[in-house]
């Protein structure tokens, strides 16, 4: 995929596809992410910081999130404690590059779906959607 390429539409899918809000400060990531889902029919929510998370988490009640463990002004590991109290409480998948964060996150009694190392290859992605959509069934 190529990195100059436009940035997805998000608003041409039909409501009744999946949607996924993507939670990364690497704005990059986040629209190679988002072009790659949008090619398999999914609703991309984008979210860049702790607060924009929290609050499309609120409006917008995606089914998955994927979630950076380290995001600038709050820890993904928070957002996904909170994510434990809400209702409907939408899958999570977090995604770290730091094997700490990882390991920690690991540790932590989220119910997280799982835990992604960055570099984030898309079949890992693809893969974990997968269970996401098929728990959610």
């Amino acid at each position: 995929m190529s990195l100059h390429e436009p940035a997805p539409e998000r608003q041409s899918l039909p409501p009744t596809a999946h949607s996924v809000l993507i939670a990364d400060d690497d704005d990059t990531l986040r629209e190679q992410l988002a072009t790659y889902l949008v090619r398999q029919g999914i609703r991309c929510l984008l979210a860049k910081n702790g607060a924009e998370t929290l609050e499309t988490l609120e409006t917008q009640r995606p089914e998955v999130v994927l979630l950076d463990v380290c995001l600038p002004d709050m820890s993904g590991l928070e957002i996904a404690r909170r994510i434990r109290q809400a209702t409907p409480r939408p899958k999570v998948i977090l995604m770290s590059g730091y094997d700490a964060a990882v390991s920690e996150a690991k540790r932590a009694d989220l119910e997280v779906l799982m835990v992604i190392e960055k570099p984030v290859p898309l079949w890992a992605v693809a893969r974990a959607l997968e269970q996401a959509f098929d728990r959610a069934a």
